[in-house]
C-alpha cells in the first residue's frame, strides 16, 4: 500500500480547508496527529489528517500542514484550539508526538518519510507491505 502526504499550506485559508476536510470526511479519518518540535529554537507544530486506507488497501492519504501552528504548550493558541474543537465535534481521535523539525531535513520528501516511520513505529498507520 502506498502511503503519502498531501501538503497543504501554512496559512489561515489552508486551516479552513483542513477543517473542512475534517467536517466532510470525518467518517474516513483514522487520526489527527500533531507533530510537535518543542526542543528547537522555533517551536512549531505540524498537523496531519490520517485517512483510512482505500477500500482495496492500495493507498492511504495523509493531509499535512507543515509548521503551521505555534507550539501549544504551556500556552495554547487559536489554530490549535480550532483543530481540537473540530476533532471533538466529529469524534475524531487526536494524537500528539514530538519529532524533529522539518528544517533538519534536506527536503520535504525526507521529512515525510521520517514522519511515516514515526507513524508506523507508533502503530498509527499500517506497516509497510
Amino acid at each position: 500500500m502506498k502511503q503519502s502526504f498531501i501538503k497543504l499550506g501554512e496559512g489561515l485559508t489552508d486551516l479552513f480547508e483542513f477543517n473542512t476536510l475534517i467536517e466532510y470526511n470525518h467518517q474516513r479519518i483514522q487520526h489527527i496527529v500533531f507533530f510537535h518540535s518543542p526542543k528547537f529554537e522555533n517551536q512549531r507544530s505540524s498537523v496531519a489528517i490520517i485517512m483510512q486506507p482505500t477500500s482495496e488497501q492500495h493507498f492511504q492519504a495523509m493531509y499535512i500542514m507543515v509548521n503551521a501552528i505555534q507550539y501549544p504548550y504551556p500556552t495554547t493558541n487559536k489554530k490549535f484550539d480550532l483543530i481540537q474543537n473540530q476533532a471533538a465535534q466529529f469524534h475524531v481521535d487526536v494524537k500528539e508526538v514530538d519529532v524533529q523539525p522539518p528544517h533538519t531535513f534536506h527536503d520535504n520528501e525526507l521529512y515525510f518519510n521520517y514522519l511515516i516511520s514515526v507513524l508506523r513505529l507508533q502503530r498509527w498507520i499500517p506497516p509497510l507491505q
